[in-house]
Order: C-alpha cells, then structure tokens, then sequence
C-alpha cells in the first residue's frame, strides 16, 4: 500500500541502522511486528479526516483494526463532574483504543494516561498524558510531571481514563494464569486528593501465549511485540463492562494501599460470570418457574389463628416488646394445626419472593412435627409476621439419630460434630413476611424470643444452622460473600467435621482476587457495602448471616441445595459462650434469666 501520510510508526526510526535497511526487510519486518496494519489503519483515519470526516480517533481506530466490543453499563458513567474510569489491562494499545471510543460516547473532556510508547500514535495525542511505566527510578522522577497534569485535570472537573497497573497483564506462575500486574497506588491518590468519583471498568481477553512466554524470558521486550497483539485482537469480540460509580464517601477511611486494592477488586468483580455447568444445575433444580409453580395456598382464617395463639399454655410464651404488637412464643406442632398451615403457607411465599422455594403450595416436609416452631404474633393486626424453626438436638439424636437431624441432608457430620451438637440447637427455616421485612424491629424481636427460650434451657451452648445466598445475588456477590466468608469467617477446628454433600464447584474468587480481600474488605460491614454496590439496589449480605456473624458466629461448611433454588448454603455454629457480652444481655436480659411471664393479649 502507497502512503501518503508518514506512517504512525517506522521501523527504519526504530532500530539501529533502520535507514541503511533494504524496502523489503523494512516490510517485512512491519508486518511481521504488526506495525503494518497500525500504519494502514492510521492512513485511512488521516484520509477520512482529509475528507471531512469528524468522528473521532478512537472510533475510527477501532472500524479499521476492527476491535469489536459489546459495551454494558454504560450510563455508569457520569456525564459531568470530575470522574476517573479505572480498568484492568489485559490486551495492550488495543485496551486503549476501545477505552477512548467507549468514554467518548459519554463526554468529550476525557484524558487517558499512556505510557511513552504510545506517544507514537499522533491521533491520540491530543486526548493523552504521558507517563513512563518502564524506565525505573528516573522515570518516575519525570512522571511529576504526568501527575500534576492529571491532578489539574480532576480539579477542573474532567475525565480521566487509567490503566493503574500501567502495563499489560502478564503470566503468572503463582497464579496459573495470565494477571494484571500490581496497581499503582500514586493513582488512589490523585483520586484521594480531588474526590472524583470513581467508575470500574472490565476489559475480556488476555494476550497471546507468544507475548506471555516474552514476557516471561525477556521482560524488557514487551513493548516490541504488543503492536502485533492488536492483529489478535481484532479477531475476536470483546466484552466490556462498566460497573456502578464508587462516590468519594466509598473511599474517606480507606489508606491509597486499599483504595488500590478496592479498586482493583470491583473491576475484576465485572469479569465474574456465571458458568455453564451452574446454569444448567440450576434449570435442571426441581424448583418450577413462576408459570409453572403451584399456587401459594390460601390463608388460615385470622380468628382460628388467633384462638390457637389465646390457646397456647403460659410456658410457651417468650417474649413481647414494650410499645409492640409483637409476642414471640415456642410450641411444637401438634398444638397449632391451623398456624402449621399458615407457617407453610408463608414459608413459600417468603422464600418463593428471593427466587428460592419449593413450587409447591405451601412449603412444609417431614422435620416440622418434631422441632419447636417459634412464631412471632401480630396481636393487633391478628396475622403471623415471621417464626424460626428450633431443633433441640439432643431429643433428635436419641429418637431418631443423626438422620433426625435436618441439616444431615445436605451435610456429613462426623461423630464428633454430633457430640457438640447434642449441647445445641438447630436454628433453620426462618423468615418474616414480606410485609414486615422492612420493619427494623422483626429481626430482632425474633431473636429476643430466641435469647428467652434459650433462657430455659441453659444447658444448650451452641446455635447452628445454614444461611441461604439466593441466586437473586449476582454471581459476582454470590463468589465475593463465599471467598470473603472462607477467608476470614471460618472455624478451623469444627470445618474439619462436616462435609458438604454438594460443595459449591465453580463458585468463587480467583486466587489473584482472593488475595486482595484483606486490604480492600478489612471488615464484613465492607463487604456488605460492595456487595450492595454490585447489586446496585441497596441489598447488602443478607440480613440473616449478618446476625449470626454480629453473635460471634463461624462457618463450618459451604454447600448446595438443589432442592431449594440451587442456593448457597453457608453451615454456621455460634457458640454462645463467646457471643459478645452487650448482644447477649440484649437478647436474654442482663441476668439471663427468662422474661417476665405476662400474658399476651391476642
């Protein structure tokens, strides 16, 4: 091809001796290092520019080297303000070409930050700032430049787009598997300083196995060989992703080592998808589509129920709360056949909500007439609001051994795990009605009639149970709560007791991921607030494993129920003896001794 413009790059400027080279070997040479199609594709931008086109650089860099992407999340871009777009780099100047095209759409005052390399690329130049990603300790003296530029930039209310690993992602041995490489913390920095908000971005892809094995034996050539990683590139269809806005509130305690890592993780976050293989267990779970469920069954009459409640003997009152209609009490089935039906009833329609359920009309099975069923009353409105299901294991295991147990379903327990669970209970099949799950007090006037029934039977030194993660969580969330949960909620010596039926396969993070857990979720309040801003509808973890993690609980094992929605269950033991001091005198009074026995007008 005859150009008529000076190529983007020679090679004859390149190398040493590159004007004494024969034409052929020059040719040659372009194309076998991907500079030709960089210098055509160039060629035909300054062509339509000469005849008047006015679409952009990167739009017009991307229709000739055909990088093609689909684009998700795009309104998560704010159209004004100061704003720094953060993405993972896994390709090389392909990565940079489609993040200009994609933040173009959204505003024209963008700046990206490119390393010297690139400076090559006379269209990019008016949109870039350089920096110097592979010249050591004097370029990074020469880059204080480059950051007072992006700092004046932030402040004056524009756009910043950022690779903070500053180069393509490369092979990792410890890993297995192609990773970015650290990020740079001077970036949390300058986002520190000007309160930009923030937005995570995800690019697919990885390099070539021949870049990588460069990479590994030759590390300094790498940027020789990323120009022939764009003719890759264009074979394939990318996926970019750009996550919800962190907002400057998101990130005021964190260090620039943990804003860095937070970063890090909600961009990664993006690339979480959910497998194949758990999509299809997941169609094959018995558990019908709302078309083809059963209908919930009707209600128990209010009056039936309300006699069954006056019915009740003074023993299996629990507890009422000052200035609430709420009376918590604990029976065994035989004593409300009517409320058993309603529990059913509204067990369904509770779960059935969060895409959990059975299907069927109403959700009962062959446990409920051997456990205690604590029900919070409505006494003004006459209507049941929530009720847990109780096991006292110790009368399980003599009548009917481990299998009387309801959890033996879905995990193997040792003999030694059945020993400590006979000094327990069995916590299980809670929920309160959608009508009061917005009501602060539900939650926890349950567990106030928990911590009095517990009163009466001070002999039980351990609560223990699963806690379901709905498939209405995201596969990201859903991989972020089991690894950030086995990272630091576990109990190392009981988790060696119980095995899983159906372990969760395929779920999880990465282990490059895993790794930046401690730093960027120093805490589970911070992995609530990610796993609400991935959801991006204010639903944190869930409510339930909170509460047990707030009484001191710990994680023994991780599996699947697919009976159920294929949900995550998470197996948590609390021992009561180090539930922290102020949250037991909340829930079983100051003397532990059982609440006042007044009765419960119905």
């Amino acid at each position: 091809m005859e150009f008529k413009h000076p190529k983007m790059i020679d090679l004859t400027e390149q190398v040493p001796f590159g004007k004494s080279l024969p034409n052929w070997l020059v040719e040659w040479g372009e194309k076998k290092l991907g500079l030709h199609a960089l210098n055509v594709a160039h060629e035909h931008i300054e062509n339509d520019w000469e005849s008047g086109s006015k679409e952009n650089f990167f739009h017009l860099a991307c229709r000739y080297l055909n990088l093609l992407y689909e684009l998700e999340g795009e309104e998560n871009i704010p159209r004004e303000g100061p704003c720094v777009i953060v993405s993972n780099h896994p390709h090389g100047m392909s990565d940079g070409l489609m993040f200009g095209d994609v933040a173009l759409r959204v505003r024209d005052d963008i700046r990206i930050v490119v390393n010297e390399f690139l400076h090559c690329v006379r269209g990019m130049r008016p949109y870039e700032i350089t920096v110097d990603v592979y010249g050591g300790e004097a370029a990074k003296r020469a880059n204080m430049t480059g950051m007072r530029e992006i700092l004046r930039w932030l402040r004056e209310g524009h756009c910043i787009l950022v690779f903070p690993s500053g180069s393509a992602a490369t092979y990792s041995t410890k890993d297995g598997r192609v990773v970015d490489d650290p990020w740079q913390e001077n970036i949390a920095a300058l986002i520190r300083k000007t309160n930009a908000t923030v937005v995570p971005m995800n690019i697919s892809g990885h390099t070539s196995v021949f870049f990588q094995v460069v990479s590994v034996l030759a590390h300094g050539l790498r940027p020789n060989f990323l120009p022939r990683e764009i003719l890759r590139d264009g074979r394939t269809l990318h996926r970019i992703s750009l996550g919800k806005p962190v907002l400057p509130v998101a990130f005021e305690s964190k260090s620039d080592a943990q804003l860095s890592d937070y970063l890090r993780l909600r961009s990664m976050l993006l690339s979480y998808r959910e497998p194949e293989n758990l999509v299809a267990r997941a169609k094959a779970s018995p558990v019908l589509s709302p078309s083809e469920s059963e209908s919930i069954a009707p209600s128990e009459d209010a009056g039936i129920l309300a006699s069954e409640i006056a019915a009740l003997p003074e023993e299996c009152f629990c507890y009422k709360g000052e200035n609430s209609p709420f009376c918590v009490y604990a029976t065994t089935a035989e004593r409300i056949p009517h409320m058993m039906k309603q529990i059913g009833r509204e067990r369904e329609r509770t779960f059935r909500a969060v895409g959990e359920g059975t299907g069927s009309a109403s959700d009962t099975d062959r446990y409920d007439p051997y456990y205690v069923h604590l029900i919070m009353w409505d006494s003004r409105e006459r209507r049941l609001a929530g009720a847990y299901r109780i096991g006292r294991s110790d009368l399980l295991l003599e009548k009917q051994g481990v299998r009387g147990i309801y959890n033996s379903t879905f995990f193997h327990f040792s003999p030694k795990f059945c020993k400590l669970i006979s000094r327990g209970l069995e916590m299980g099949r809670a929920f309160i009605t959608p009508e009061y799950q917005r009501q602060p007090a539900s939650l926890d006037t349950l567990w106030m009639g928990i911590g009095r029934y517990l009163n009466k039977y001070p002999h039980y030194r351990y609560l223990y149970g699963t806690v379901s993660i709905s498939r209405d969580y995201s596969f990201a969330s859903r991989s972020l709560i089991l690894s950030f949960l086995r990272e630091n909620c576990m109990h190392d010596e009981i988790m060696r007791e119980v095995k899983a039926c159906f372990p969760p396969k395929g779920i999880g993070l990465r282990s490059e991921d895993s790794r930046l857990l401690s730093s960027a979720l120093p805490d589970v309040r911070a992995l609530s607030s990610m796993v609400s801003e991935i959801e991006g509808n204010g639903t944190g973890i869930p409510v339930l494993l909170k509460q047990y993690l707030r009484l001191g609980g710990r994680m023994v094992s991780f599996g699947i129920d697919n009976d159920f929605g294929g949900v995550l269950d998470c197996l948590v033991v609390v021992e009561l003896d180090k539930t922290p001091e102020r949250i037991r005198q909340r829930y079983r009074g100051k003397n532990y001794t059982p609440a006042e026995q007044c009765p419960c007008k119905s």
